[in-house]
């Protein structure tokens, strides 16, 4: 037997939710990390740097006091770096240089740099062995202006910023914790994400795993089990729902069952009296005469009878059933059930007709309709008993469709019949004979009959108060 390939994914769906929680997880854990950590870092940055930019501010004070002074800007490295801190708190060179000022805490020590316009090199706090500066990348420095009353810009001051260079400082120390920590909250944060995302995927595959193990209970031919309703509101409903889908196809399967117990039963009997006819026939001990003959082809015509209907309603369950619509008068209708008027006065039954004045043609399939007629009114005759019984046609209009109403004054129907009484094969009286009860088809068919057109047939009944039939057939256009 040739199976279609289908495909399916290695990992199971609780891998799967696993898997994305962790990744959300640490994607927002991530995110919000490196936003976090590079504004730190910027803000960091840009305290430092305001710490230089102070800092250079200072040592421009000097610069300006020596040019004052001097008015050059030879020998400043002798007067500027001749200590280490050369900011006494004395004049504008000293002034907020205090060790215990703001900023002493980022670093003890930085390279200051003091140059012309030129760039040449007139200062600088850290001197090589032979007494001459090193190369320095103006990159690694915050840059200070040096400028004088006239507006002239006499010197520029660089001091190293720690958080450049690659250089180890209590500034880069300090990132660099920062950066740890947050690869540390990141791991955490997967660890928790990896529980967390466990615990709901087993949750939220508990219910799904119950669900599946039904389907395959089902598919095996097991149509009493049932999924228990735990879980979110959307797996209750699904689970609702699949209950309630297996009880229809419980209740399609035992339908099924009974109408070929009752198929068999209904051939059953007509083919038994025919071979024994036949039987009888053959062993001599019946003769073959006019009334065999009769009763051989009612039997055959009951049973042609019988396959017809059953044809008709399979017909119509799939809806492949062919309706005519023409337009019918009104008095060719009451005409086609002629023949029940007259067997209903042979048995003392009344029958009533109350036919609508406002209209004069039905749109309808001619044989159809009066198949129904003749099936429901055939239906009223059999459960009415003969003397004093009444059966009613009434005929109405309404704005998009036509009323019939059969209605008779027999036992009635219980309410537990009701909404049986158009299945196959269904009877109110089990006991009932197949000569007074029929096959059970006449009303399926009708039933079948009825909304092959478009329209909609039921009963309404009170046990004692009689039965009354409704259906309608669509009128649009009339």
């Amino acid at each position: 037997m040739w199976k279609k390939k289908t495909e399916t994914n290695r990992t199971g769906i609780t891998s799967r939710i696993t898997i994305v929680i962790i990744l959300v997880a640490v994607i927002s854990a991530g995110s919000s990390g490196l936003i976090a950590y590079y504004i730190s870092k910027n803000q960091f940055a840009a305290y430092v740097d305001r710490f230089g930019f102070n800092m250079g501010s200072r040592y421009a004070g000097l610069v300006l006091d020596y040019y004052d002074q001097y008015g050059t800007l030879e020998g400043l490295q002798n007067v500027v770096f001749s200590g280490r801190h050369p900011m006494n708190g004395q004049g504008r060179m000293g002034q907020g240089m205090n060790r215990s000022g703001p900023g002493m805490m980022l670093s003890t020590m930085r390279r200051v740099i003091i140059t012309d316009n030129t760039g040449r090199i007139l200062a600088d706090s850290e001197l090589n062995g032979s007494g001459s500066s090193n190369s320095f990348s103006k990159e690694d420095y915050t840059k200070y202006p040096v400028v004088y009353k006239d507006k002239r810009t006499i010197a520029i001051i660089y001091v190293f910023s720690p958080l450049k260079g690659g250089i180890s400082s209590l500034e880069n120390n300090y990132l660099a914790d920062i950066r740890a920590k947050m690869a540390d909250s990141i791991a955490v944060f997967a660890l928790l994400a990896l529980l967390v995302g466990l615990l709901l995927a087993r949750r939220m595959t508990q219910p799904i795993n119950a669900l599946s193990s039904a389907i395959h209970e089902v598919a095996r031919g097991n149509l009493g089990v049932r999924v228990e309703y735990h879980g979110d509101r959307e797996f209750t409903q699904l689970a609702g729902e699949f209950n309630q889908m297996v009880m229809q196809l419980n209740e399609h399967e035992q339908n099924r069952n009974a109408l070929m117990v009752n198929i068999a039963h209904e051939l059953r009997t007509p083919l038994s009296i025919i071979r024994g006819n036949l039987e009888g026939l053959q062993a001599g001990s019946l003769v073959l005469n006019d009334e065999m003959k009769s009763a051989l082809v009612d039997e055959i015509i009951r049973l042609t009878r019988l396959v017809k209907d059953l044809e008709t309603v399979g017909l119509a369950e799939v809806g492949a059933l062919k309706i005519n619509l023409e337009l019918i008068r009104v008095e060719e209708i009451l005409d086609s059930i002629m023949p029940l008027r007259l067997a209903m006065e042979e048995k003392g039954i009344c029958f009533v007709n109350e036919v609508d004045n406002n209209f004069q043609v039905i749109r309808a399939d001619r044989q159809r309709l009066t198949q129904i007629l003749i099936n429901l009114l055939t239906n009223a005759m059999r459960h009415t008993p003969p003397r004093e019984a009444v059966i009613k046609l009434n005929i109405s209009i309404r704005p998009d469709a036509v009323v019939f109403m059969i209605q008779d004054n027999g036992a009635g129907i219980s309410p537990e019949h009701l909404p049986y009484i158009f299945e196959r094969f269904y009877r109110v009286d089990e006991d009932r004979s197949r000569d007074a009860g029929g096959t059970g088809l006449g009303l399926a068919i009708a039933r079948s009959y009825v909304e092959a057109h478009g329209g909609r047939i039921w009963v309404e009944s009170r046990p004692g108060e009689g039965a009354s039939f409704y259906f309608t057939l669509p009128q649009k256009g009339l």
